[in-house]
Protein backbone atom coordinates (compact mmCIF):
# COMPACT_ATOMS: atom_id res chain seq x y z
CA UNK A 1 0.00 0.00 0.00
CA UNK A 2 3.09 2.37 0.53
CA UNK A 3 2.53 3.29 -3.57
CA UNK A 4 -0.97 4.66 -3.05
CA UNK A 5 -1.11 8.86 -3.79
CA UNK A 6 -2.86 10.95 -1.09
CA UNK A 7 -6.22 11.29 -3.95
CA UNK A 8 -6.56 7.41 -3.13
CA UNK A 9 -6.73 7.63 0.53
CA UNK A 10 -8.88 10.31 1.17
CA UNK A 11 -11.11 8.34 3.17
CA UNK A 12 -8.08 7.54 6.47
CA UNK A 13 -6.21 10.70 5.40
CA UNK A 14 -9.26 12.52 6.88
CA UNK A 15 -9.61 10.61 9.82
CA UNK A 16 -6.11 10.56 11.19
CA UNK A 17 -6.00 14.31 10.71
CA UNK A 18 -9.27 14.50 12.30
CA UNK A 19 -7.36 12.83 15.03
CA UNK A 20 -4.48 15.19 15.26
CA UNK A 21 -6.53 18.25 14.76
CA UNK A 22 -8.00 17.33 18.15
CA UNK A 23 -4.65 16.43 19.63
CA UNK A 24 -2.42 19.56 18.12
CA UNK A 25 -4.36 23.02 19.19
CA UNK A 26 -1.98 24.04 16.74
CA UNK A 27 -2.66 21.82 13.28
CA UNK A 28 -2.26 24.43 10.66
CA UNK A 29 0.75 25.87 12.52
CA UNK A 30 2.62 22.66 13.23
CA UNK A 31 2.02 21.62 9.06
CA UNK A 32 0.88 18.33 10.41
CA UNK A 33 -1.13 17.85 7.31
CA UNK A 34 1.82 16.25 5.41
CA UNK A 35 2.73 14.34 8.43
CA UNK A 36 -0.53 12.81 8.07
CA UNK A 37 0.16 11.59 4.31
CA UNK A 38 3.67 10.44 5.34
CA UNK A 39 2.52 8.83 8.67
CA UNK A 40 0.42 6.08 6.52
CA UNK A 41 4.12 4.57 4.84
CA UNK A 42 5.15 2.07 6.80
CA UNK A 43 2.76 2.42 10.01
CA UNK A 44 2.21 0.36 13.09
CA UNK A 45 -1.61 1.02 12.25
CA UNK A 46 -4.04 -0.19 9.79
CA UNK A 47 -5.93 1.68 7.17
CA UNK A 48 -7.30 1.05 3.72
CA UNK A 49 -7.37 2.73 0.37
CA UNK A 50 -10.56 4.48 -0.68
CA UNK A 51 -10.86 1.38 -2.85
CA UNK A 52 -10.44 -1.10 -0.71
CA UNK A 53 -13.37 0.46 1.70
CA UNK A 54 -15.47 0.88 -1.70
CA UNK A 55 -15.69 -2.41 -2.50
CA UNK A 56 -15.55 -3.92 1.32
CA UNK A 57 -12.21 -5.59 1.34
CA UNK A 58 -11.81 -3.20 4.61
CA UNK A 59 -14.05 -1.67 6.87
CA UNK A 60 -13.73 1.83 8.51
CA UNK A 61 -12.56 1.83 11.93
CA UNK A 62 -14.13 3.50 15.11
CA UNK A 63 -10.93 5.35 16.26
CA UNK A 64 -12.76 6.61 19.67
CA UNK A 65 -13.88 3.24 20.51
CA UNK A 66 -10.31 2.04 20.47
CA UNK A 67 -8.10 1.69 23.89
CA UNK A 68 -4.55 2.42 22.61
CA UNK A 69 -2.06 4.96 23.91
CA UNK A 70 -0.34 4.92 19.79
CA UNK A 71 -2.15 5.98 16.78
CA UNK A 72 -5.43 3.86 16.36
CA UNK A 73 -6.40 1.74 13.58
CA UNK A 74 -8.53 3.52 10.54
CA UNK A 75 -9.52 0.45 9.18
CA UNK A 76 -9.52 -3.42 9.12
CA UNK A 77 -9.32 -5.67 6.52
CA UNK A 78 -8.41 -9.31 6.35
CA UNK A 79 -5.25 -10.85 8.04
CA UNK A 80 -4.28 -14.88 7.53
CA UNK A 81 -2.51 -15.79 10.42
CA UNK A 82 -1.30 -19.59 11.48
CA UNK A 83 -2.71 -21.19 13.97
CA UNK A 84 -0.39 -22.45 17.47
CA UNK A 85 -2.75 -25.42 17.85
CA UNK A 86 -3.78 -26.97 14.37
CA UNK A 87 -0.92 -24.93 12.35
CA UNK A 88 -3.21 -24.27 9.86
CA UNK A 89 -3.68 -21.05 8.24
CA UNK A 90 -7.03 -19.12 9.05
CA UNK A 91 -8.29 -15.50 8.83
CA UNK A 92 -8.57 -13.19 11.50
CA UNK A 93 -11.43 -11.29 9.73
CA UNK A 94 -11.87 -7.78 9.38
CA UNK A 95 -15.45 -7.60 11.46
CA UNK A 96 -13.90 -9.76 14.00
CA UNK A 97 -11.03 -7.10 14.48
CA UNK A 98 -13.68 -4.48 14.81
CA UNK A 99 -15.00 -6.49 17.75
CA UNK A 100 -11.85 -7.31 19.09
CA UNK A 101 -10.69 -3.54 19.08
CA UNK A 102 -13.70 -2.08 19.36
CA UNK A 103 -16.03 -4.14 21.47
CA UNK A 104 -13.47 -6.28 24.03
CA UNK A 105 -10.92 -2.86 24.18
CA UNK A 106 -7.98 -5.02 23.18
CA UNK A 107 -5.10 -3.49 22.62
CA UNK A 108 -4.18 -2.85 18.71
CA UNK A 109 -1.80 -4.86 18.50
CA UNK A 110 -3.31 -8.19 19.98
CA UNK A 111 -4.18 -11.60 17.79
CA UNK A 112 -5.86 -14.77 18.15
CA UNK A 113 -3.10 -17.32 18.51
CA UNK A 114 -5.45 -20.20 17.64
CA UNK A 115 -8.28 -20.82 14.74
CA UNK A 116 -11.95 -20.04 15.23
CA UNK A 117 -12.09 -23.92 15.82
CA UNK A 118 -9.17 -24.55 18.33
CA UNK A 119 -10.61 -21.24 20.30
CA UNK A 120 -13.68 -22.91 20.50
CA UNK A 121 -12.51 -26.64 21.22
CA UNK A 122 -10.27 -24.51 23.97
CA UNK A 123 -13.24 -22.75 25.71
CA UNK A 124 -15.67 -26.19 25.53
CA UNK A 125 -12.33 -27.76 27.17
CA UNK A 126 -11.88 -25.13 29.79
CA UNK A 127 -15.67 -25.61 30.72
CA UNK A 128 -15.67 -28.97 30.88
CA UNK A 129 -12.66 -28.91 33.04
CA UNK A 130 -14.48 -26.21 35.07
CA UNK A 131 -17.86 -28.79 35.64
CA UNK A 132 -15.73 -31.66 36.30
CA UNK A 133 -13.87 -29.28 39.12
CA UNK A 134 -17.01 -28.01 40.41
CA UNK A 135 -18.79 -31.17 40.71
CA UNK A 136 -15.83 -33.37 41.79
CA UNK A 137 -15.13 -30.88 45.07
CA UNK A 138 -18.60 -32.33 46.26
CA UNK A 139 -18.38 -35.33 48.85
CA UNK A 140 -19.80 -38.18 46.61
CA UNK A 141 -23.02 -38.39 49.01
CA UNK A 142 -23.71 -34.79 47.90
CA UNK A 143 -23.19 -35.87 43.61
CA UNK A 144 -26.50 -36.39 42.13
CA UNK A 145 -26.90 -39.62 39.62
CA UNK A 146 -27.33 -36.53 36.86
CA UNK A 147 -24.16 -34.94 37.83
CA UNK A 148 -21.80 -38.60 37.71
CA UNK A 149 -23.57 -38.95 34.57
CA UNK A 150 -21.94 -35.60 33.15
CA UNK A 151 -18.59 -36.67 34.74
CA UNK A 152 -18.71 -39.91 32.53
CA UNK A 153 -19.35 -38.08 29.54
CA UNK A 154 -16.81 -35.59 30.05
CA UNK A 155 -14.77 -38.23 30.84
CA UNK A 156 -15.42 -40.17 27.86
CA UNK A 157 -14.77 -37.55 25.55
CA UNK A 158 -11.21 -36.76 27.05
CA UNK A 159 -10.76 -40.39 26.56
CA UNK A 160 -9.75 -41.19 30.02
CA UNK A 161 -11.74 -45.19 30.27
CA UNK A 162 -10.16 -45.69 33.76
CA UNK A 163 -12.08 -42.55 34.89
CA UNK A 164 -15.12 -43.35 33.05
CA UNK A 165 -15.26 -46.93 34.22
CA UNK A 166 -14.65 -45.69 38.17
CA UNK A 167 -17.52 -42.57 38.00
CA UNK A 168 -19.90 -45.67 36.51
CA UNK A 169 -19.24 -48.33 38.70
CA UNK A 170 -20.38 -45.98 41.28
CA UNK A 171 -23.22 -44.74 39.70
CA UNK A 172 -24.10 -48.49 38.49
CA UNK A 173 -23.95 -49.60 42.50
CA UNK A 174 -26.72 -46.26 42.90
CA UNK A 175 -29.25 -47.49 40.57
CA UNK A 176 -28.92 -50.98 41.92
CA UNK A 177 -29.77 -49.78 45.61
Amino acid sequence: MTDKYRTEIKTCISILEKIERQEFKHYKELKLDQYTYESFIDSEFEWACDNCLESKKAILASPGLQETPWTPHLAYSDTELKCSSCRKEFLFKKEEKKIWYESYKLPINAEPNNCLECRRKIRNQNLENKTISEILKKTEDEITDNELERVVEIYTLWDKMDRVKYYQSILNKRNKN
